[in-house]
């Protein structure tokens, strides 16, 4: 009998199944790492798109709500004017995020020369929506 050297079948076997079990933690791990920042991207829009309602009216107090009332402001204007970056949908580069968004500003009941306003952004870019849109 020879002394042939070499892999026997079972050993293959054996190194492609722990191969493909590494493969498969690894992609599990960066798409958890994606989607991740993704939430992130899409948090960071909807406070953009508050501060910049913000700034808006605080240039155009004659758009604020009345007491009890509330104003919409699309984030597509809020673009528009300068007041808001363009918004780039993380997941698809081709489309954005501006176009259906926008932000509720509701004012409770003024304490004396204190506005209560509350800020809401809704925020549609691509297959996410804010909560409470």
């Amino acid at each position: 009998m020879k002394n042939e050297k070499g892999f026997t079948m079972v050993e293959l076997l054996g190194t492609i199944i722990i191969l493909a079990l590494l493969v498969t933690l690894a992609v599990v791990s960066v798409s958890g790492v994606l989607n991740s920042s993704y939430d992130t991207t899409y948090d960071t829009f909807e406070t953009s798109m508050e501060e910049a309602a913000t700034s808006y009216l605080l240039e155009h107090t004659e758009e604020l709500p009345n007491e009890g009332g509330e104003v919409e402001l699309s984030a597509a204007m809020l673009v528009e004017k300068g007041y808001l970056d363009y918004m780039e949908d993380p997941k698809n580069e081709t489309a954005n995020c501006q176009d259906e968004s926008f932000v509720i500003v509701t004012r409770g009941e003024d304490t004396g020369y204190n506005f209560d306003l509350d800020y809401k952004a809704c925020l549609i870019c691509g297959n996410y929506k804010s909560e409470g849109c």
